[in-house]
């Protein structure tokens, strides 16, 4: 059997770890080759950091240049379990841009996070790396973009002018909120169905467990982790997604 090349684009560090390290971990035992590019985990380019990002790195207990090293080398301990290979780009997340006219911070709160719009040219020029980058015979996985976070749709809009996605995953823990939204019911998305047994979900859950800095944020009880992300995969959760083609 050939094996084949996949690529998953994940817009933070943990993502792809998060909604769907089981099936990247399988993927791998089955021999393929699998890579994890996170686009927005650049350094911050300087140290003038808006209250936002200080309120953030007060619950990572680390801030800046610091907090980045250190979510790098949680990613590449995640994908070392998972057997995929980790790619970090240098865009900085959302809660160290500026505007480049303004100066003023693209972010400034939770409800901006998940209420603005993706910065045009941060699309145009992830889209146009992309379309450079992206080996022809290779398999692009993009989130979905549920929950409405300002990076994961900076990413989401920069693969709609590829026309080359092949599968989508389902944001998580945003699809825990999303998953009655209409745009899984309404014939819009096909979930891909595939097995998943005990070592993808071990794995899965040892991957996860790597992003120490971002657990608390998620789960509270560090405790809750494996058992949550167990109960999501016997739901079905942590496969791809196909869009449906219109009849």
């Amino acid at each position: 059997m050939s094996s084949q090349h996949w690529i998953f684009l994940s817009p933070h560090f943990d993502d792809v770890a998060l909604s769907c390290g089981g099936l990247v971990w399988d993927l791998a035992q089955q021999g393929d080759r699998v890579e994890i590019w996170t686009v927005l985990g650049g350094f911050p380019s300087d140290e003038d950091y808006s209250a936002f990002a200080r309120q953030n790195h007060r619950l990572w207990g680390m801030s800046g240049r610091e907090a980045i090293k250190a979510r790098r080398g949680e990613d590449k301990a995640a994908c070392e379990i998972l057997g995929a290979r980790p790619r970090h780009f240098d865009w900085p997340d959302c809660i160290y841009r500026r505007d480049p006219n303004t100066g003023e911070a693209v972010v400034n709160n939770n409800r901006e996070l998940f209420n603005k719009a993706p910065e045009p040219y941060l699309v145009e020029e992830i889209a146009s790396m992309l379309k450079i980058e992206i080996p022809q015979d290779a398999v692009l996985v993009c989130p979905m973009g549920l929950g409405n976070h300002i990076d994961h749709q900076a990413v989401v809009q920069a693969c709609e002018p590829l026309s080359r996605v092949n599968f989508y995953y389902a944001d998580y823990p945003y699809i825990l909120k999303t998953f009655d939204s209409p745009d899984f019911h309404g014939g819009k998305w096909e979930k891909v169905r595939r097995f998943l047994g005990q070592g993808a979900q071990r794995a899965w859950g040892k991957a996860v467990l790597c992003y120490a800095s971002q657990l608390s944020g998620i789960w509270g009880d560090v405790g809750d982790v494996r058992p949550t992300l167990r109960h999501y995969m016997a739901g079905g959760g942590g496969r791809l997604w196909q869009r449906k083609t219109p009849d």
